[in-house]
């Protein structure tokens, strides 16, 4: 049996905070329910997901259409900038892209009538991602991010090395 100096006992909170960091690195590798994947840039860093859908598709569905790009990571992670994935939407001024980590504990919004609501603490948010209900600071935004066509016609890319502001569109 390895003695405790060449084998760190674990406690409880550590063998978490591991078990969330291998699941986080899973997750970056699937995209989220979307069907996207992620794909290092050039240069590494920051990520880029790429989307199953279209510009021509997604401006033909009505407004408040919600296409979720989210991880598999732990819904309610209590950590602050928790990467949750991402949402693509459509509103009347175009297509956009937010962040789906709530800004009070980083756990992971999901669309409802109107707009998203955080599971965790009870956040929420309307269909830009600006907090209507605490806990989270109401009337903080979420990150945007940028969007473009991979290529004229191809499938949306969500580029999170990109804030843009929150009334940013492709249309």
């Amino acid at each position: 049996m390895p003695s405790s100096a060449e084998t760190p006992d674990l406690d409880r909170r550590t063998l978490c905070a591991c078990g969330l960091a291998l699941a986080a690195g899973v997750a970056c590798g699937g995209g989220g329910g979307g069907g996207g994947t992620t794909t290092p840039p050039p240069g590494g860093g920051s990520t880029t997901v790429t989307t199953t859908d279209t510009k021509a598709g997604l401006l033909a569905q009505p407004a408040g259409t919600v296409r979720d790009y989210t991880s598999s990571s732990s819904p309610c992670p209590n950590s602050v900038g928790a990467a949750q994935g991402y949402y693509l939407a459509r509103d009347s001024g175009g297509i956009f892209a937010i962040s789906a980590s709530c800004l009070h504990l980083g756990g992971r919004i999901t669309p409802n009538a109107g707009g998203f609501s955080c599971g965790c603490h009870g956040s929420g948010y309307d269909l830009n991602g600006t907090v209507t209900k605490g806990p989270a600071p109401v009337g903080s935004v979420l990150a945007h991010y940028e969007v473009r066509e991979s290529t004229a016609g191809g499938v949306l890319l969500i580029d999170t090395s990109k804030t843009v502001s929150a009334s940013t569109r492709l249309n």
